[in-house]
Formats: C-alpha cells, structure tokens, sequence
C-alpha cells in the first residue's frame, strides 16, 4: 500500500492473518514432525527388515541336515593338522558311514591314520537305513539337555502358571545324528511365585520343565526344574531369575523320533581354531 504525505512517499506492508510468522511457524513444525515420523519409520522398518532376515538365516542354517562323515573325510582331516583328539571327537559328534572293507583299512594304513582314529571309526556305530529321507533314532529317558532362560521372570510380574520359555544350548545328538537342535525351543511352568509376605515368609519363584522340540518336530517330555528363594536375613521383597541364564533338564521317558537323514557332500573343512591345534 502507498501513502502520498506532504510529497512523500511511503510503502507500507498491510498485515494479513494468512502471511504472518504467527500462522507460518505452526506449518513448519508440522513439516518438521513429519519428516521425523517419516525417518522414525524408516529406521524401524531396516530393524525389522535385518531381524527377520536374521530369523530366516538361523531357522535355514537349522534346517540344514547332517552329512556323513567317510574314510576321505578323516584323512583330510588328519592331514589338515587336526589333533587326533579332535578327529575322535568328530567321529562321536557326527553319523558315520565308514567303509570297513579290508581294502579301505589298507588304504587308511597306508594314509598314516594312527590307530586311536581306526579304532574309533571301528566303534562307530551302524545307524539304521532311511525311511522317506528320515532315520528313526531313539531318545533314551534321562539324556540330559542344556537350556537357557529366554525371558527374565520376576515375583512382581509373573504368576503362577505362567509358561516360561527356553532356548535349547547346544545340539543333543543320539549316534551322531543331531536329535534336539541348539536353538530349539524348551517350555516350563511357574508353581510359585510370590512376593516376601506381611508374616516374614521369603519371596520365592519355582518352575518345573515341560517338554522340548526335537528335530522331526515333536514336542518330547523334560523332567526338573529349578527355584529362586529369598533370604531370611536380606528380606528381599521379590526374588528373579535373569535372561540367559542356563540350566540343566533331562528327558521323561524315551521317545523316537525320525531325523532327517543326513546328506553326502565334500570332505569337511576344519575350522581356523581346530587347524590350529597341534596333531598328537
């Protein structure tokens, strides 16, 4: 707008609701929180994205079945700079199919296999013929089965009855053949949880085992359980057991189940940290 005033001249700015820094600041704040949900959003969706590939890659890698240790595979071993101590260990921990002709021992002799290894692959058990790609194998009653806690549990939070989840610590294996997975999931049930009572009565947290997946997918029975009590003196109000702590459980009963059968590949190539070990 202009102004005539005694010759002069003067320009100036009529004010509008619609164009002030009042009505403008509330837009750029909008545009603000928006470009950070939208960020938010993205961050969320890249966790999400490498948690479930995460997922995928653990629940293939324990999908993939065993392979059969051979003649070739010992020796391949032996002269990769395994102790024997170590190649003995892998025959217990892996399903053999030796050839025990009276050529293959020859060739073993003359491959320098010490006589420890020959024995041991001697010893090695004969597992039963596959069935539709799967070995019947029997879990006999008391195998022992590591665990660790996948939760925390706590006197204030949870309740008697609650099922509690564990993850399975390392392979269970029957005959070489891997049985129970490491990572397989293991359930248990609260029988007490409560808080340190008015009387003077400890806190106190029990549970006992329930069952475990096997590798054909069976849920097999566990017998144990284990318990967290207060002290009488500390008088603490709640007790707890912590994520990731570990545990011993047995199996109830005996129970078969049908592995799958493990595969033929390539000689196995030992690990950097076994190449290492001295031969004895």
């Amino acid at each position: 707008m202009i102004v005539y005033t005694s010759g002069a001249c003067y320009q100036t700015r009529v004010s509008s609701p619609w164009s002030s820094p009042a009505r403008k600041k509330p837009v750029r704040n909008r545009q603000r929180i928006l470009t950070n949900v939208r960020a938010l959003c993205a961050v969320l969706l890249t966790i999400f994205g490498v948690g479930l590939s995460c997922a995928n890659a653990q629940s293939q890698g324990d999908a993939i079945p065993d392979r059969w240790l051979m003649n070739q595979d010992v020796i391949e071993m032996l002269r990769s700079g395994l102790s024997v101590r170590t190649v003995i260990q892998r025959i217990h921990d892996s399903p053999c199919k030796f050839d025990k002709s009276a050529e293959s021992l020859e060739a073993l002799r003359t491959a320098n296999v010490p006589y420890r290894v020959l024995m041991a692959m001697m010893q090695a058990p004969e597992l039963a013929a596959p069935v539709k790609g799967r070995i019947p194998t029997l879990i006999p009653d008391s195998t022992l089965v590591e665990v660790v806690l996948s939760e925390s549990l706590d006197t204030a939070a949870q309740k008697p009855g609650y099922i509690v989840y564990f993850r399975v610590l390392e392979d269970v294996r029957i005959q070489g053949l891997r049985v129970i997975a490491k990572g397989a999931r293991a359930r248990g049930r609260l029988l007490d949880s409560r808080e340190r009572s008015r009387t003077g009565e400890p806190a106190r947290l029990e549970w006992n085992m329930m069952d475990v997946e096997a590798a054909d997918g069976q849920r097999i029975p566990l017998r144990g359980g284990n318990e967290r009590a207060g002290s009488e003196i500390n008088q603490e109000r709640s007790v707890s057991a912590e994520e990731g702590e570990e545990f011993r459980t047995f199996t109830y009963g005996s129970r078969k189940v049908n592995v799958p059968a493990p595969i033929q590949a390539s000689p196995i190539a030992p690990s950097p940290s076994e190449r290492t070990n001295p031969k004895q």
